[in-house]
Order: C-alpha cells, then sequence, then structure tokens
C-alpha cells in the first residue's frame, strides 16, 4: 500500500556559535514521482515503480529487510529511511510509497515543502544514473518569487563520485519478479551526494515553498539518460544574534575591546571593524576611548552592523624618586618618575618647568621637586620628592711607610670620625677604588706608589680633596749561593752558603717558598741521606728584607750500579771466554773465580767487557762472576750471578748457543769445535724451517747472512753430522741464539 510521506519537524534548538556549523535537519517533502527501493517481499518488481536505470542494467535500491527477505549478501537502506552524515541528517521518503524525483534528461520537475519553512540554507540528497546530470535548480517562495541558484550543476553518477558523499555503499540489485536479485555495489556504492544551496540575504527571510529541477543535460549513454534522482532535502532555519561585552580602555592603553559573540544559523561570520589599522577578528583590541562599528557578514555574503562605545578608566598613578635624596651643595641629583599604573608619556617638574622621566638637577637648598604626568588618552596623575642638601667633611691625615718588595704595607687614618666613610684611590681624582675603611693594606708591593684616601660624613658629602700617602721599598739582599753534597747513603751531608755578607742572615726552609723553616746559619747539616734532599735558603739583610728567591741546594745520593749479566760466549779444550753488557756509569769491572774471597781486572782491562781464562785441561768447569765499579764502595754493584763453564774433553763436540755477527771480531762465526774430528756436515734453519747455512769444513762458519742479507735476531735450530777419527759417528741437534 502507498501512503503519503510522514511530515517531519524541523528541529531549531537555539542559535549556534559562529564557530560551529549548522546542523541540517529533514524537511518533509511532497511530489515524489516514483518508488526505487525494495522494501521487502514477495519480490524487487512488485515493491518499485520503476527501474533507476536505462533497461539493459534494470537496478533499484534495496533496504535492509529486502536484504533479508532475499537473502543478499551485503548493503542494504536504514529500514526507517534515516541517514546521518556527520552532525546532519537526511529522512528518505516512506518505501511504501513514492520516495524519488526523477528528473530525465530535458525534463522540469518540481518538488514541494509539506510546510512551507523560512531557511538560511539547504541541501539536497541527489544522484545520477547512466552517467553525470547536468542540472539547473531554483527555488520557489511562497510571495510567488523564483530565484535561479544553480546553472549547469554537475550530480555524479552514483557509481563515480567522490565529494560531497552523504552515504555509500548500500548496494543496488535487478528489478525483477523473482531471484536472482543479483545485488552489487557494496560496500563502497552506490552514492547519494549533497547539493549545498545557501539562500541569499532576501530570500532567507522568505518562506520557501518548492524546488523546481531542470535537467539540461545535452548527452548520455541513451535517452532519456542521464537521469537526475532527487531522494531528501535537509535544511537549517536562519537565525542571528549579537552580544558585545564593551571592556574600557586604562592609562596602560589603548587597551579597550569590544568582543563580539555571533551566534546564529549563517555561520560562519566575518567582522570588519572600522579600528586603524582594520581588525577582522570577533573581538576588536588595543581601542581608546570612543565609538567603534563592525560590519559582521555571514555565509550568505548578507551584512549587520553593529555600533559600540569604549570609555576611559582614569587608573593613572607616578611615583617619584631622588638619587641621591641628601647631597652635598651643587652635587648632582637624579630625579626619576615612574608610572606604577598606566603609560604616562608626559612628564613635568617643578620648580623649574623641567620636561622627561628622569632629570638631573644641582640643588643648593633642601626643598621639594613635584612632577606631573600625562598621555594622549587624557590620564594624569602627580607626586612630590624631597631632596636634602648637608655640609662637607674635611681631608683626612695619614702617614706613609718603607717595606720590603714583595711585603705588606698598611696606611692608617690617623684619629678617624666614628660614623665616617673612607675610601682609597690609585688617583687624586677619579681613578679606581681600591678600598673602603679607615685603613688600607698593599700585599706583595713590588714598586714603590703613591695612593689617595678621601672622607666622606655621615650625610654623604665627601671631602672636597683626597689625601696623598706613598708606600716606598727598602733594598733587596741577592739570593744566595750555596755548595749542594754527595754522600753514600745513609750519611748525614752538610751544604754550605758561599761567601756569606756580614750582618745578614741566612735562613734554611724544605719548600721553595711558604714551608718550614728549618735552621738559621751559614751551613745546614742533612741527616741519615738515603734519597736526594733539596733545601732552599734565603738572605735576610739589615733592613729584614729577604731575598727575592730561595736558593735550592741538594745533598745526592750515590746509586749503586746496575749487576752485570754474564754468559759464556766461547768454550776450546783449553780455555773459556765469558762477556757481559756494559753496565751504565761503570769506570770498571772486577771478576772472581772464588765467590767474591778475591778480584782480578778482566782479561780485556779494566773497562773491559769480557774476560778469558786460558791453559786449561779439557773437562776443566770454572765459575766466574762479575761486579762493577766506580769511584765510590757505596757505587759497588752486586756479583753478577755465577756462570760456569767447562772446557772440550778430547772427543767432545762444541757448538756454541750465541753468537754476535756485529762486526766487531768477536764471536762473529757460528763454529763447531773438536780435535778428533774426521768430516762435519753442519746445517742451519731459520724459525720457518728454512737452510740458511750449511758446512762441510770445521774452518767455516755462518756469518749470520742470508741470501747477502743479515738475518734477523732470533733463535735458529742446527743439525751436525760429525764423523770422528775412529769412525765413530755423531749427531747433534740444537739451537742457537743471534744476538748483537
Amino acid at each position: 500500500m502507498r501512503f503519503a510521506q510522514a511530515l517531519f519537524i524541523l528541529l531549531l534548538l537555539g542559535s549556534i556559535h559562529t564557530n560551529l556549523v549548522a546542523q541540517f535537519a529533514p524537511i518533509a517533502l511532497t511530489g515524489f514521482n516514483q518508488d526505487v527501493i525494495a522494501e521487502g517481499g514477495p519480490n524487487s518488481l512488485v515493491t518499485t515503480t520503476s527501474r533507476l536505470d536505462a533497461a539493459a542494467s534494470n537496478k533499484i535500491m534495496y533496504n535492509n529487510a529486502f536484504r533479508t527477505f532475499a537473502a543478499l549478501g551485503g548493503g542494504g537502506l536504514p529500514d526507517n529511511g534515516t541517514i546521518t552524515s556527520g552532525i546532519d541528517i537526511y529522512q528518505l521518503a516512506n518505501y511504501t510509497g513514492n520516495n524519488a524525483l526523477f528528473v530525465y534528461r530535458n525534463e522540469t520537475q518540481t518538488i514541494s515543502l509539506a510546510t512551507p519553512s523560512v531557511l538560511g540554507r539547504i541541501r539536497i540528497v541527489a544522484f545520477s544514473t547512466e552517467g553525470n546530470s547536468l542540472l539547473n535548480i531554483s527555488l520557489n517562495f511562497s510571495d510567488a518569487t523564483s530565484t535561479p541558484y544553480l546553472t549547469n550543476y554537475s550530480i555524479a553518477d552514483w557509481f563515480t563520485g567522490t565529494t560531497n558523499i552523504v552515504v555509500q555503499g548500500f548496494g543496488r540489485c535487478d528489478r525483477n519478479a523473482a531471484p536472482p536479485y543479483n545485488a552489487e555495489g557494496y560496500t563502497t556504492n552506490p552514492r547519494f551526494y549533497y547539493i549545498d544551496i545557501p539562500l541569499n540575504c532576501t530570500d532567507r527571510a522568505k518562506q520557501l515553498q518548492s524546488v523546481t529541477f531542470n535537467n539540461v543535460s545535452t548527452t548520455g549513454g541513451a535517452a532519456p539518460f542521464p537521469n537526475a534522482v532527487i531522494m531528501a532535502i535537509s535544511g537549517v532555519a536562519f537565525s542571528q544574534n549579537i552580544s558585545p561585552v564593551i571592556t574600557p580602555s586604562d592609562c596602560s592603553g589603548p587597551n579597550g575591546s569590544i568582543a563580539l559573540t555571533v551566534t546564529g544559523s549563517s555561520s560562519p561570520y566575518s567582522y570588519a571593524w572600522n579600528t586603524t589599522p582594520a581588525q577582522t577578528g570577533a573581538t576588536a583590541t588595543g581601542l581608546a576611548p570612543g565609538t567603534y562599528s563592525c560590519t559582521i557578514t555571514d555565509a550568505a555574503g548578507c551584512p549587520a552592523t553593529y555600533t559600540g562605545t569604549v570609555t576611559l578608566n582614569n587608573n593613572a598613578a607616578i611615583t617619584a624618586t631622588a638619587n641621591p635624596t641628601a647631597v652635598c651643595p651643587g652635587m648632582p641629583v637624579t630625579l626619576t618618575a615612574t608610572a606604577t599604573t598606566g603609560i604616562l608619556t608626559s612628564f613635568t617638574w617643578m620648580p623649574g618647568n623641567l620636561t622627561g622621566a628622569t632629570i638631573t638637577v644641582n640643588p643648593t637648598a633642601t626643598g621639594p621637586y613635584t612632577v606631573t604626568a600625562t598621555n594622549s588618552l587624557g590620564c594624569t596623575a602627580s607626586t612630590t620628592v624631597n631632596i636634602t642638601v648637608n655640609s662637607t667633611p674635611a681631608a683626612p691625615t695619614v702617614n706613609g711607610t718603607a717595606v720590603c718588595p714583595g711585603g705588606t704595607a698598611t696606611l692608617q687614618v690617623q684619629s678617624p670620625q666614628a660614623g665616617f666613610v673612607y675610601r682609597w684611590y690609585d688617583a687624586a681624582t677619579g681613578g679606581t677604588l681600591l678600598n673602603t675603611g679607615t685603613s688600607y693594606t698593599v700585599t706583595n708591593a713590588q714598586v714603590a706608589a703613591t695612593y689617595y684616601v678621601e672622607a666622606e660624613n655621615t650625610s654623604g658629602c665627601i671631602s672636597a680633596s683626597r689625601t696623598a700617602v706613598s708606600i716606598l721599598l727598602n733594598v733587596v739582599p741577592a739570593a744566595p749561593t750555596a755548595l749542594g753534597a754527595t754522600v753514600c747513603t745513609g750519611t748525614n751531608a752538610t751544604v754550605t752558603i758561599t761567601n756569606p755578607q756580614a750582618g745578614y742572615t741566612y735562613n734554611w726552609y724544605d719548600a721553595a717558598t711558604a714551608g718550614n723553616l728549618l735552621g738559621s746559619s751559614t751551613s745546614y747539616t742533612i741527616s741519615n741521606v738515603t734519597v736526594p734532599v733539596t733545601v732552599y735558603v734565603a738572605a735576610v739583610n739589615t733592613t729584614s728584607c729577604n731575598s727575592a728567591t730561595r736558593t735550592a741546594v741538594t745533598a745526592s745520593v750515590l746509586q749503586q750500579l746496575a749487576t752485570p749479566v754474564v754468559t759464556l760466549t766461547t768454550t776450546t779444550f783449553t780455555s773459556l771466554t765469558f762477556s757481559w753488557v756494559a753496565v751504565p756509569g761503570a769506570t770498571g769491572y772486577q771478576v772472581t773465580t772464588n765467590g767474591g774471597t778475591s778480584y782480578q781486572l778482566p782479561s780485556s782491562g779494566a773497562n773491559g767487557t769480557t774476560h778469558t781464562i786460558s791453559g786449561l785441561v779439557g773437562n776443566t768447569t770454572v765459575i766466574l762472576q762479575v761486579r762493577a765499579i766506580k769511584n765510590a764502595p757505596c757505587e759497588t754493584s752486586n756479583l753478577s750471578a755465577s756462570v760456569t763453564g767447562t772446557t772440550l774433553s778430547s772427543k767432545e763436540i762444541f757448538v756454541p748457543n750465541v753468537f754476535t755477527p756485529n762486526g766487531d771480531g768477536k764471536n762473529d762465526k757460528l763454529l763447531v769445535y773438536g780435535n778428533y774430528v774426521s768430516t762435519i756436515r753442519f746445517q742451519v734453519f731459520n724459525q720457518w724451517g728454512q737452510l740458511v747455512f750449511v758446512s762441510e769444513n770445521m774452518s767455516t762458519g755462518w756469518d749470520g747472512y742470508f741470501k747477502g742479507q743479515l738475518s734477523p735476531i732470533g733463535v735458529y735450530a742446527y743439525t751436525l753430522k760429525v764423523v770422528l777419527q775412529d769412525g765413530t759417528i755423531v749427531n747433534k741437534k740444537g739451537a742457537v741464539n743471534l744476538i748483537r
């Protein structure tokens, strides 16, 4: 059964703030000419009156109830026809009656409001089928006037539009008498779009009665398509209210303001104030006292004028100060006026009619000064400050003094006055302030100097001149010369002044500066010296001046020489040769073969570093130790470790374990030794197993060279095959150190 669309009441809940978007509410309509939404059984053909597009497509829309009835996969319009988009609400006509207005190509259709209404803005829910439609839209009013609003407005196809979307993804299906209905489009198609029409300033005061649509499309898939389809209209009633809040300007201004709160359905609003410079916000600020107007323009471009007056709050207040408040006659005084409330720009002082927030005066007598301040807003304030003029004190009396260079000198005011302030300077006028007080102390005085002192009385007046006071320097003795001492550890050392001066005192200290006084004499004895000790001596003359520096005098300790390191370097059948590395600082060496019972010089001389013992028989063992010597007995080194050597026996084969190919003529070659040898084969290998030397002649030894290059320091392996004269074969392996 078909029945008329229900009447929806347009809910306008008062005015809406200018910064918010108005809510569109449904408008009840009459004049729909087609039913295009299947709302239930028995099929989509019976429950609709027309397809939406060409016969080849044969599509209509369906609600959730039909989707459930026909077991479709998805989509579906709300069963109650209410569509919410953001804060806006749209209402479709009842699904059991006509619920769409078709406007084919070259066709004009009109839809009417069930109840004519005063509106500021409307939104038309529509779409097009078989491509985009071009619409001319006019609004018709109850006073019989009509206004064209849109020309050649393109309404998008229900499957292609991307802007002004109201709802989408509700699907479409075939208009058939029986299934299948072939639902499609969900979840993104089809789509409803809104056409937004703000009414002009004249029309929004009238009652809107109907809307006329003219489809002026000239092309399309097939005539009469494309088809513009109108589904619903929502609107916002026109309202506007202006509420001002006026803040007076005070003396800190101009700082008055007028804040406008504009509410209504035609937001957003723009503002144009008649201020200089022009302001365009809802609030005009920085206003001086006066009358101002603002033109308020709403979203439709309609103007309204507001006028308001800003008053003056005269709250000006000032304070005045004198710096200083008490002076000597003719001294300058700085007078300063400060606005404590408000911004004041003009200041006048009396007496003298002087202008400025800060001025300087030179009063000769005690009296008041009054300042009056104003500004361009008409604010005014005044206050008074008093100045006292006092008398000046006499210049102070001070005696000079003399000190040693680097000493401390104190200059003292004679008979200082109670309550007076005394200041010390480095110049008779101006200069740098050095100290404040009845005395001035100069530490570490290095040059003669003159200082100047002035007096200031309890009234703040300063003496007319400064008193000059001098510090003189006494003669400083030269730093003394002294002889140090070098002793064996644990003995006493005496250090002595050379050429002491008559009448001078010589003070000995344990530090170059400050420190402890050790004694006063021309010499000083340091007990039990085990490490180097340095003391410091200063000369003091008859004026008690100390030498500028102290002379450092050192008692040194003789150091025991390092212990020699001895090695057995050569062994023969009749001799043994020992050697050692030279000990730094040694003046000679001594050797012993009896553990230190007796000593002798090395065979290579007193300063030599080798010792050969000859004339031995085969298989004779000798134990050798060496010590290094210097000037004092306490410098003699400890005995070296014992080194044992044994001469070769008659059939013994000997290969040294170290040789030194350094070209000094001693142990420069690695040789095989023996006296019962018929033949040999001697081979030497480096650490990588590479053969670096081979010899079959006992007189031919390795000089440390391999392929023309001197081999590096290190350990080398050797193999030796010896055939003795009795035919016995001896095989040996070992290692030898190449050192330099």
